[in-house]
């Protein structure tokens, strides 16, 4: 399978990201489309996946989810589907032999990821959630920024997330909440910057009127074993969603501030703003070297067929293991769902919850029922 020249990717869901998220970013990169094609897509109702496809220019729509799992051209699956189903369909995507792709959150809560993790390590399957803003060369270089002592001594790091970088929109977003809908990935970027697993200090939801189970903005305290602190701010609020998305991380010696960098696009996407406390007091703008084409959404989908095709060269029997990720794997996504659920056990909130389970004998971690 190492050998084959693309890997064919089916996409399960009829989600509204999926144009920018997967058909752009192939569309507008050659060396992208060179590696992965789309085989087709499968809907809840094929009458709605053949419409979708007609309206992308997709070439296949399935009669069913279980139709694209069996189909052999589909190497891959990208899972778009609704949350509450998301786990139940990436474990049965992997008990096809599919490696996943899946949309952020790729799970409900931490009990899950485990679920998930386990059974692409039983099958050796490649299992990646997509948190697609720590794919990006701007938040890699920062992370090398802070390593470098650009800044003296990380001391704290805040990020501000309006909806409007909310990747599926308002209307999905008002049914997760603002912590499942874009805070996931505000979590998921502190953890990267910092390189540590933070404490949850405290948490302040703000819920829906309509909904009392639904966070309409959540603002959250973390800290690092290092002594380090954060600040992470979410919203679905309408009238915030124009504001940009950024992070502001001190030291003891400088502050670096970005904007606009959570999706790739946007004229300040690729600068990063260091202002360094020595001496005079310097202050520059790093640009990062990155075609305006390759957005956050390349980056992903490319580590994601990077990872499955150096894994594919090495050892079968190592394949979706821990150790074979050449970067971060399902583990994270544990790690980052149980930093998700504890901000909404101190925010004193339920953990949300999938309608339905996995199959057997995935629908259980030990002796407790998911």
């Amino acid at each position: 399978m190492a050998d084959r020249k693309q890997l064919g990717l089916g996409i399960l869901g009829a989600a509204r990201n999926v144009p920018f998220s997967v058909l752009q970013p192939l569309r507008s990169n050659p060396d992208l489309a060179a590696r992965l094609r789309i085989v087709g897509l499968a809907s809840l109702e094929k009458a709605e996946a053949e419409a979708a496809c007609k309206d992308w220019g997709i070439g296949k729509a399935y009669a069913s989810f279980e139709e694209l799992l069996q189909d052999p051209a589909v190497h891959a699956v990208y899972n778009v589907l609704p949350l509450s189903v998301r786990c139940e369909w990436t474990v049965k995507a992997i008990l096809a032999g599919k490696h996943v792709l899946s949309e952020t959150p790729s799970v409900s809560r931490a009990h899950e990821a485990v679920v998930t993790q386990r059974c692409a390590e039983d099958h050796g399957r490649v299992l990646l959630e997509g948190t697609h803003p720590t794919c990006h060369p701007v938040t890699k270089r920062v992370r090398q920024m802070i390593m470098e002592g650009k800044i003296g001594t990380l001391e704290h790091i805040d990020l501000d997330m309006p909806v409007g970088h909310s990747l599926q929109g308002k209307m999905v977003c008002s049914k997760t909440g603002a912590l499942m809908g874009v805070g996931v990935h505000g979590v998921a970027i502190i953890r990267a910057l910092a390189g540590e697993e933070p404490t949850v200090v405290s948490a302040t939801a703000q819920t829906s009127a309509e909904n009392p189970g639904v966070d309409t903005a959540m603002s959250c305290n973390l800290r690092f074993p290092s002594g380090a602190i954060a600040h992470v701010g979410c919203s679905i609020i309408p009238t915030l969603a124009k504001a940009p998305t950024k992070f502001t991380i001190s030291g003891s010696d400088g502050i670096i501030r970005v904007q606009e960098w959570f999706t790739g696009q946007g004229k300040s996407s690729n600068e990063i703003a260091l202002e360094q406390f020595a001496e005079s007091g310097e202050q520059w703008v790093e640009r990062v070297d990155n075609p305006v084409e390759r957005d956050t959404f390349y980056f992903q989908l490319m580590g994601f067929v990077e990872e499955v095709y150096e894994q594919e060269r090495g050892q079968a029997a190592n394949i979706g293991m821990p150790w074979a990720y050449t970067n971060k794997g399902p583990v994270d996504t544990v790690r980052n769902m149980a930093v998700i659920d504890s901000i909404y056990r101190k925010a004193g909130m339920k953990a949300r919850e999938s309608a339905s389970l996995p199959p057997e004998p995935y629908d259980h971690i030990g002796r407790s029922k998911l």
